[in-house]
């Protein structure tokens, strides 16, 4: 069975099997391995790895090897090509054609193979030594063959549940099947099919053929310094010594070139314990008797580590391995095969002065190469295996993987440091990832935040930007809507008795209080100032309840619809909905369903009897319902107003009021009517719609001495959006996005606003974004903890201050690594015209284990004509 040639075999029921089976065979499982990015953890968490991967080698049993391989590639097909289908659902042109841009622009890099993307498969091997004693008939021994390979598969499939109970869930395990082992073969023995992303596979594949048949299309010619295949130059190093001394993340020296065509093969051997304790024991004895001899007190060291070792062998606490390590490097000219051969040298005589050795004549070379074959870890050419305990062995086995973010299943994709394509999410599932971005002045924040507003344009239901000088200007009018410019002069009129559609509720009437309290002014006397806000909810229900009535003697006709809504919402909240929803919600739903015909709720709201509508009017505990949702039926003009409501309060005073007090609130609310000095923006008819796509305010036209206005418009704003998110479907994502959050906490509740966003608006699907530039002034604020802790996501750019980013790693735990990177990242002004770009550490604490790694947003031109780039099959298919 060990021989130095090319090994042969066949791929049967998902396995590769060298040898016929009929007398000494090998049997082998190949794995796709995802391992979590680990070059930009934090210690412990590269320790806790480590600690996996020795768990993991120590699980072997004797009977089996493992062979490690590792290799990097330019394919992001299948993510980008998802990312392209997502893009053709968009109906809006300009979110299209961002996204179409980006997806243009990084298929043709993978075209030209400068992306970059790490590759790991595991295979597992276990001999057979007799697999078909003293079978006979051709019939009996294909039984007999097919009743082992059943049950080499089980116990395969066994070996992925320990590998997935060990690595747990942040490592992903794809168990390969016959097609998958013949593309990994195809693209082994054939590296310029690196080239190609038409080729199938499935089509291809012939069981009834060898491996050799086919998956290699040239034999290796020999040369000088290695061998000649498929069109490539070919070299071949092993492992000569191992470093002095390793830890985690060790390997990423050789695994981070900027290279793509070399190769990594560990071939891991488990060697008898009780056999390496023997002859331990054997070399203490000699040693001993040395000493003993000799007096000698260097051989007390030697029969120190030698003690050491033995104990550690039998109490299980250390496992012995012979590993071949070898490294296959090839370029389609010798020129380009020098230079990736200097880079992998260097790269290993840095790794804590490990050496290597290059195979220079033909035939060694060749037999080395097919050592590294696929799972195949029985060649009898093992001169340079060496002897390796789990302890450092984790450290240099090839488990590497490219920081890709969440590629897979990407909303928005950038480029990354080392031609890698970074993914990423504002929701997991159906969780919002609540995110802050943190940057000083000039590193390109807005620009940033409006890109990746506009590639997950197309996931959003509704959008709210709060700002200070119209940095999003663009991007709402590409999406078809105009900013909401907020001036005491303008003719802006936001009408906060308007329930905008939805019937009137509590949360509305609580919004319109605060906001009327802050109007006047809070009191410093609470008695007084909870009595003022008493009374003014009276005089607005009391102003909502006569509006109701003027409507019901002018809209008699529309009436008894009202009253069956509200039944039908009463009805649907208790036996359709969740316990603990609200009439609104239900209002909602309800509404989002038959607008659309849906049946069930179309025949559920005319199920509904006209006996049990007019109960359901006249009960004292519902008929209040059908007051409430009549306001749902009011036009703009209908609505109550402010100056109404002074009016009220002048003319129609409550009895048990004192008039003076009542005066004095009314006087104080004048100043914020039509003619008052904060203009009609509060008093008049809404003229503007706050429910579209996108509801963007600029609140930068509010002169800085009017603190007051600014306070009333961000009740306003927040109030208003608020009850909007909360009525759109659960299901539909929204999100606020709060540019300067340090400004806006300037604002008088702005923090009140800001910290319901972040705690509370999450169970809404609604996601909140905060910028904040000064982080100095922002960490003293009473929100910080709050948007801090229950962000899921970070954007760190580059900060003013080093100890801004030693506060912000506390509050955060980011990893020492990523600390000086964001130091290190040059401002947009310091780059050439034609190359700039913005650097971001994209952070996500929340995963397992954590993703960090830095970002580059370059700017695109966006594409107006959406052409395949030659060379897409998905989209030609």
């Amino acid at each position: 069975m060990r021989h130095a040639k090319a090994p042969d075999g066949f791929f049967c029921k998902d396995l590769i099997v060298y040898g016929d089976m009929q007398k000494e065979s090998l049997v082998a499982k190949g794995y796709y391995i995802e391992a979590p990015d680990l070059h930009n953890v934090s210690v412990e968490q590269a320790n806790e790895f480590h600690d996996k991967v020795r768990v993991f080698l120590g699980s072997l049993n004797e009977k089996q090897r493992v062979q490690f391989q590792w290799t990097c590639n330019s394919d992001y097909r299948t993510e980008l090509n998802r990312y392209y289908e997502e893009t053709k659902k968009c109906e809006d042109p300009g979110v299209r054609a961002i996204r179409h841009e980006r997806y243009l622009r990084y298929w043709r890099r993978m075209q030209q193979r400068t992306l970059r993307r790490e590759q790991l498969a595991i295979f597992i091997s276990q001999r057979i030594d007799a697999a078909l004693p003293g079978v006979r008939t051709r019939k009996s021994i294909e039984a007999s063959i097919a009743k082992t390979l059943d049950q080499i598969n089980h116990d395969f499939e066994e070996l992925s549940g320990v590998m997935r109970a060990i690595f747990g869930a942040g490592t992903r395990i794809q168990v390969m099947n016959d097609v998958d082992h013949y593309e990994y073969f195809k693209r082994f023995l054939n590296p310029t099919l690196a080239d190609r992303y038409d080729i199938d596979f499935a089509g291809q594949f012939s069981p009834q053929y060898s491996i050799q048949e086919l998956c290699w299309d040239s034999g290796g010619v020999g040369l000088p310094y290695g061998f000649y295949m498929d069109g490539n130059y070919h070299a071949m190093f092993v492992m000569k010594r191992w470093p002095q001394r390793t830890y985690p993340g060790l390997i990423h020296r050789l695994t981070a070139l900027p290279l793509l065509d070399y190769q990594i093969t560990v071939n891991v051997n488990p060697m008898n314990i009780r056999k390496e304790i023997d002859q331990e024991q054997k070399k203490y004895d000699r040693v001993m008797g040395d000493y003993q001899e000799e007096g000698k007190i260097q051989y007390l060291t030697a029969l120190e580590k030698k003690k050491t070792k033995i104990a550690n062998l039998a109490m299980g606490f250390t496992f012995p391995f012979q590993v071949q390590f070898a490294i296959r490097v090839w370029d389609a000219t010798e020129t380009g095969l020098q230079s990736k051969c200097a880079a992998i040298k260097n790269a290993v005589s840095n790794m804590n002065s490990a050496q290597l050795y290059e195979e220079a004549l033909p035939a060694s070379s060749r037999k080395v190469f097919y050592s590294t074959w696929p799972g195949w870890t029985e060649t009898s050419y093992r001169f340079k295996y060496l002897y390796a305990e789990d302890s450092y062995l984790s450290d240099l086995l090839p488990i590497s993987s490219t920081f890709v973010g969440h590629i897979a299943d990407a909303e928005a994709i950038y480029d990354g440091l080392n031609g890698n394509l970074v993914g990423m999410k504002t929701f997991v599932g159906s969780t919002p990832q609540h995110t802050v971005l943190l940057g000083m002045s000039g590193a390109g924040k807005s620009e940033f935040i409006k890109d990746l507003l506009w590639q997950t344009a197309l996931y959003y239901d509704y959008t709210v930007i709060i700002e200070e000088g119209l940095s999003y200007k663009p991007l709402t009018e590409g999406l078809g809507e105009t900013p909401i410019l907020v001036h005491p002069d303008g003719e802006l009129i936001i009408n906060y008795l308007d329930t905008q559609g939805l019937p009137l509720n509590q949360l509305h009437l609580a919004t319109a209080v605060a906001l009327l309290s802050k109007m006047i002014g809070e009191s410093q006397d609470l008695e007084k100032q909870q009595l003022r806000q008493a009374q003014i909810g009276q005089y607005i229900s009391q102003l909502y309840q006569d509006r109701f009535n003027d409507w019901v003697r002018l809209h008699p006709e529309q009436l008894p619809e009202v009253q069956r809504l509200a039944c039908a919402t009463h009805n649907w909240r208790i036996k359709k909905m969740e316990m603990g929803t609200t009439q609104l919600e239900a209002f909602t739903d309800l509404k989002e369903r038959m607008n659309r015909n849906d049946d069930e709720a179309l025949s559920f709201y005319h199920s509904i009897s006209e006996e049990e509508i007019t109960k359901f009017s006249k009960e004292p505990l519902t008929a209040a319902v059908v007051e409430k949702t009549a306001y749902a039926f009011f036009k703009a003009h209908e609505y109550p107003t402010h100056s109404a409501l002074t009016d009220m309060m002048f003319f129609s005073r409550m009895p048990e009021h004192k008039k003076d007090e009542i005066d004095q609130i009314a006087t104080l609310l004048t100043a914020w009517s039509a003619t008052g000095q904060y203009g009609k923006l509060f008093d008049g008819i809404t003229n503007v719609s706050l429910t579209r796509q996108i509801a963007h305010f600029e609140l930068g036209y509010i002169p800085e001495q009017a603190t007051e206005l600014k306070t009333a418009v961000g009740l306003l704003v927040s109030g208003f959006t608020r009850q909007h998110i909360i009525t759109l479907p659960r299901k539909a994502w929204k999100r606020i996005i709060f540019e300067e959050v340090g400004r806006f906490l300037d604002v008088p509740g702005g923090e009140k606003i800001v910290a319901e966003s972040y705690a509370q608006l999450r169970k809404f699907n609604c996601l909140a974004l905060s910028i904040v530039q000064q982080y100095s002034k922002f960490k003293d604020t009473r929100i910080r903890p709050v948007i801090m802790g229950n962000s899921k996501q970070f954007f760190l750019m580059r900060q003013f201050d080093r100890s801004d980013v030693e506060d912000i790693s506390k509050d955060i735990k980011l990893p020492e690594t990523m600390q000086t990177a964001i130091q290190d990242y040059q401002l947009i002004e310091q780059q050439p015209p034609n190359m700039r770009y913005s650097s971001v550490c994209y952070y996500s604490p929340a995963t397992q284990p954590s993703l960090c790694g830095t970002i580059r947003h370059i700017q695109g031109k966006p594409q107006t004509q959406e052409a395949q780039p030659e060379g897409n099959v998905y989209a030609k298919a």
